[in-house]
């Protein structure tokens, strides 16, 4: 009796670490697809806006985050966003290397390092953030409208200033916050606390946007 009861116990154990070894690698693959799909739109004429917007590492904040503990899903959001950005770099040097034979181009070791910093900061305030997202309260409300805040933000950014977007990204952007709105409102009063919130987050979003470019371009 004693002999099933540990065979149970060791069972469920193999159980669960296999279980938990299979989203660890599930949340590093998704960083190093984002990544990889970021690095090659960074060469496609009408998909830069992948490789410069915010649009993939706000999918990755909020999917591996919301609904988690802190300590879970600030874990998970910088892993990925970790893995994201080291795979970009080092993904557009192999591409330029194979689109442009020749040509001399190497990575910035210090660039790529304060983004791999930046990933860190960023994947935990996504953690502490976006975890709420799917639950009622204020604090749910404000998780999901600085989502989608950002994504708002990205999109003027775009139009900014030729009042023109990429169709496909204003597509992929209308989506995304759809689909964030729909993991995020659980009740009629959940859906007004966004609404009310939804205009200040977009200026803060666009604000966040504008003094991220003005950092890169005083750093190099």
């Amino acid at each position: 009796m004693r002999s099933t009861v540990a065979d149970r116990e060791e069972t469920h154990s193999d159980r669960s670490l296999a279980k938990s070894t299979g989203t660890r690698l599930g949340i590093v693959a998704a960083g190093a697809f984002s990544g990889g799909l970021a690095a090659i739109s960074y060469y496609v004429a009408g998909l830069e806006w992948l490789a410069h917007g915010f649009l993939v590492w706000v999918v990755l904040g909020v999917t591996t985050t919301a609904g988690h503990t802190l300590r879970t899903a600030v874990r998970r959001a910088t892993a990925v966003l970790l893995t994201g950005v080291l795979v970009f770099y080092l993904g557009r040097q192999w591409i330029h290397v194979l689109e442009y034979p020749g040509a001399d181009y190497a990575v910035d070791p210090e660039r790529m390092a304060a983004w791999l910093v930046l990933a860190v900061l960023a994947g935990i305030a996504c953690g502490t953030v976006f975890r709420h997202i799917g639950r009622e309260g204020w604090s749910a409300a404000i998780a999901t409208t600085t989502a989608i805040g950002i994504l708002l933000g990205d999109l003027a950014r775009e139009l900014y200033p030729s009042l023109r977007v990429e169709p496909v990204f204003a597509v992929c952007t209308s989506l995304v916050v759809l689909v964030i709105l729909l993991l995020a409102v659980g009740s009629k009063r959940q859906f007004g606390r966004i609404a009310l919130l939804v205009l200040p987050c977009a200026v803060g979003g666009m604000a966040l946007l504008v003094a991220s470019e003005l950092l890169e371009r005083l750093a190099w």
